[in-house]
């Protein structure tokens, strides 16, 4: 295990007491190849010494020799698929989506199926497609670039047979003939099928970057599903499991409900590692699909443990028999809330403020606003009794159909499964109206932004002088030993409507007069009526340094007292070895989890794709990241820039963190934002040089 590296927060961490209260479309992009082309007239690939142990490390290129496939090994072929296939407890599908940066982890997960060989009880079909670009020195798999499929079936070896042919598997019938083909060939008592790669939720999974970024989305994973068991003369299978980000939500499981009996997949973001696969050898003639789910959740949570990962993470089992149950608790819940939006909206939209959310941005437009569905539920009871007991019956859905799970530390709070709620209108990606059996949420989301359209102007938030009453823009502050504590007073007749306030501070560009905004943090509003709304910035500024160069980066941060931790989310644009910064910048989070002493438990990039997808970069050590901050520009225009001229080196564990005190005499700029639920704000500001 690692050693953390270390925060150094010195006074400030000490001092912080806050309470923190992916969408794609397929280009079309396709290919006339099918899976059987790509197995036909194949050499076989085996290792007859092939080991299910990895390093345990990143650095898949450096896997040791013992669990390379040796191509100077063949087996005879014995049919079209060149492997004799008994009836088997399990067939076990895996469609690992690599061709993109996620590849070097999939090459570690077919390694870690090589010991389901031993069991004599999986037949273990997966088809991997890999990315030309993602190359690797000493590749374990052999040197292939292209689509193949590795089979394992009735206590042979793992084999590999293909072509070289090129597969698109974002194409909905790529997945539908795998599906058809690999069930239909591969008898069983039991069945599974698991999908492999960045995930974003309902939108979908993908990219395959060599075809067009194409993705599957969902309509396409239905479609792939109906049409692949129908090929197989199946009804259903027993489990589908989504080795992914972001797709344990209601909107997958609505769908996936009428293929398979139960379904794995992650609320939160995932690290790279994904699964542990090592756990399909311990498959027996006696093992069910919920003791096949709890395997797999027990051996990400181990593996994510030995990995230093654990502390975000999330996995569970769901069983998709109880979709109905949640799908008519959610209509019970929806249907007091559409009757007087008027009055629910504010209750709806403070909820979900106050619930945890996943794959979670500080740039909006990247944001997946995915919530837990009972954090939700229970946050709407906790503003509106007069919902208590229908809220009580989504909590009480959704327990029922969760079988079991895991989550770390920062994720405690996760109960399983997550549903679609962006904070206002423009934020909502409209595509959510046209998904297929998907029920009663698209309406009520209609309802709510509906209201929120309807706030009358002189209900609208607005901060008032406290003496005159009349508007202003102006902030009270003062300095002080904590920092710069920033007040103003709004218009109570808008107290109804609000959600949420915020502190955003920044620091003075002199060369062009725009505002650097380098973080924000929560405020907080009086709840004894005199619309008085507070907060304190401790006047440091988040550092990266890679022990050459140091760039400030936006502080977006969590603080979970309970849990004594806190997370920081840190944009940046990530640039491979030799691109170009103008033209092949990613994307990325940085992902940090601190403890109470300061040391950094955890750090993971995940990247945001161009098509929504988020997944886990695979970051190398000489490729170059650029923090980035929120720039405002003298005419009220924004975006999101880069300070740095040169970059920092992407290696994780030669970067340092530190809250560094800004300089006395720097121009700070600070503005308190109240928002009400129809996405209405006002700001109070403050203009000063720290003294």
């Amino acid at each position: 295990m690692r050693t953390p590296t270390r925060l150094r927060f010195a006074a400030a961490l000490v001092a912080l007491s806050v309470v923190a209260a992916c969408s794609g479309s397929d280009d079309d992009a396709s290919t006339d190849e099918t899976v059987a082309d790509v197995a036909d007239d194949a050499d076989a690939r085996v290792d007859d010494d092939a080991s299910n142990e990895t390093d345990g490390t990143d650095e898949t290129d450096e896997t040791d020799e013992s669990d390379e496939i040796d191509e100077s090994d063949e087996i005879d072929e014995t049919g079209d698929d060149g492997v004799d296939v008994e009836q088997a407890s399990w067939t076990v599908l895996v469609y690992m989506m690599g061709d993109n940066d996620l590849e070097p982890y999939a090459v570690d997960d077919v390694i870690e199926m090589t010991g389901v060989s031993d069991s004599g009880e999986v037949n273990l079909v997966t088809l991997l497609d890999r990315h030309p670009a993602y190359e690797l020195d000493d590749d374990p798999l052999g040197e292939f670039t292209d689509t193949e499929v590795f089979r394992s079936s009735g206590g042979s070896d793992l084999v590999g047979d293909g072509d070289g042919s090129e597969l698109n598997v974002g194409s909905p019938d790529t997945l539908s003939d795998f599906i058809a083909e690999g069930l239909s060939a591969n008898p069983a008592d039991h069945y599974a099928v698991i999908l492999w790669n960045h995930g974003a939720g309902w939108p979908g999974m993908g990219p395959d970057e060599t075809d067009g970024n194409d993705i599957l989305d969902l309509a396409e994973i239905d479609q792939a599903f109906t049409d692949g068991l129908a090929a197989a003369g199946l009804a259903g299978i027993d489990l589908v499991g989504f080795d992914a980000c972001l797709m344990a939500t209601y909107e997958v499981a609505a769908v996936m409900s009428q293929y398979a009996d139960y379904m794995i997949a992650s609320s939160e973001l995932e690290p790279g590692h994904g699964w542990n696969y090592e756990v399909l050898a311990d498959i027996t003639a006696d093992t069910d699909p919920m003791t096949l789910g709890s395997m797999v959740i027990d051996g990400f949570a181990e593996q994510a443990e030995s990995e230093d990962t654990s502390d975000d993470i999330t996995l569970s089992l769901l069983d998709l028999a109880a979709v109905p149950q949640v799908e008519s608790a959610l209509a019970d819940l929806a249907a007091p809330l559409m009757d007087d939006p008027a009055s629910s909206a504010p209750v709806l939209a403070t909820a979900q403020a106050n619930t945890l959310g996943f794959g979670a941005n500080p740039d909006p437009e990247l944001d997946s606003f995915q919530m837990d569905l009972a954090g939700l539920a229970a946050a709407i009871a906790d503003e509106e009794s007069a919902y208590a007991d229908v809220a009580q019956g989504v909590i009480d859905a959704v327990d029922e159909m969760v079988l079991a799970s895991t989550t770390g530390r920062v994720t405690a709070d996760a109960t399983g499964l997550s549903i679609y709620l962006p904070p206002v209108e423009d934020l909502f990606d409209q595509g959510y109206l046209y998904l297929e059996n998907v029920t009663v949420w698209p309406d009520l989301l209609t309802s709510h932004f509906t209201a929120g359209a309807s706030i009358p102007d002189d209900e609208q938030p607005a901060f008032v002088d406290p003496v005159s009453g009349l508007p202003t823009d102006e902030a009270d502050y003062e300095f002080g030993p904590d920092g710069l504590t920033v007040s103003a007073v709004f218009d109570t007749i808008a107290d109804d409507n609000l959600v949420d306030a915020v502190i955003q501070y920044s620091i003075l560009d002199e060369s062009d007069d725009s505002l650097i905004f380098i973080g924000e943090e929560p405020a907080y509003i009086a709840d004894d009526g005199s619309g008085l709304v507070t907060a304190t910035y401790d006047l440091t500024v988040l550092t990266i340094s890679d022990g050459v160069d140091t760039d400030y980066a936006y502080l977006d941060l969590t603080v979970d007292e309970d849990a004594g931790l806190l997370t920081f989310d840190v944009p940046l644009w990530y640039v491979p070895a030799d691109a170009d910064l103008d033209e092949e910048a990613l994307d990325v989070i940085l992902s940090l989890v601190v403890d109470e002493e300061g040391d950094v438990v955890s750090e993971i990039y995940y990247q945001i794709d161009e098509s929504g997808t988020t997944g886990e970069l695979y970051a190398e050590p000489d490729a170059l990241i650029y923090p980035t901050l929120l720039n405002e520009y003298p005419d009220g225009t924004s975006e999101w820039i880069t300070i740095s001229e040169v970059g920092l080196w992407a290696d994780l564990p030669s970067l340092e963190y530190e809250l560094e005190p800004l300089e006395s005499g720097t121009t700070v700029y600070a503005q308190l934002v109240i928002r009400d639920h129809g996405g209405n704000t006002a700001a109070a500001s403050m203009f000063d040089v720290i003294p």
